[in-house]
Order: structure tokens, then C-alpha cells, then sequence
């Protein structure tokens, strides 16, 4: 299996006030995390395969746990 790359990367989407961090798999979003009950209460939106643009959101679960835990981290210490 090809290794895939996790990032973070803030986005300001107009539904929310405060900033949020999108979780990408090779540039595509897979998830991401809105902090606008506060930073103790974070929300994530999941976003999984499309399939019909070659797509498929599996990634080792390690790598996944990791980047949630950084983000986690970025977030309450913005």
C-alpha cells in the first residue's frame, strides 16, 4: 500500500465564526473539526471515498489517531 499523507490546514467556512482545521488525506478533506461550542467541545464533520473520482478515504488507523491528537493540540492552542 502506498503511504498517504495526513495534513492539517485551517479553513473559514461561512457557517462558522471561528476558524476550523480540516483534516486532508492526500489533499482531500476527510474531516473536519469545528470548535464553535469552545475548544473543550470540539465537533468534527466526516467526508469519506469517491469512488467516482478515484477517491478512497483508508489510511492506517495509527496515522488517523495521531493527526486527530495534533489537532486537537493546534486547536487549544491557537
Amino acid at each position: 500500500m502506498t503511504q498517504k499523507k495526513l495534513e492539517l490546514f485551517f479553513s473559514s467556512p461561512m457557517e462558522y465564526e471561528e476558524l476550523t482545521l480540516e483534516v486532508q488525506l492526500d489533499r482531500e478533506r476527510v474531516i473536519e473539526i469545528n470548535q464553535e461550542q469552545g475548544v473543550d467541545n470540539l465537533e468534527v464533520e466526516l467526508f469519506g471515498t469517491d469512488k467516482e473520482h478515484g477517491f478512497i478515504a483508508k489510511m492506517p488507523l495509527d496515522d488517523l489517531i495521531n493527526i486527530l491528537i495534533e489537532a486537537k493540540k493546534t486547536l487549544q492552542n491557537k
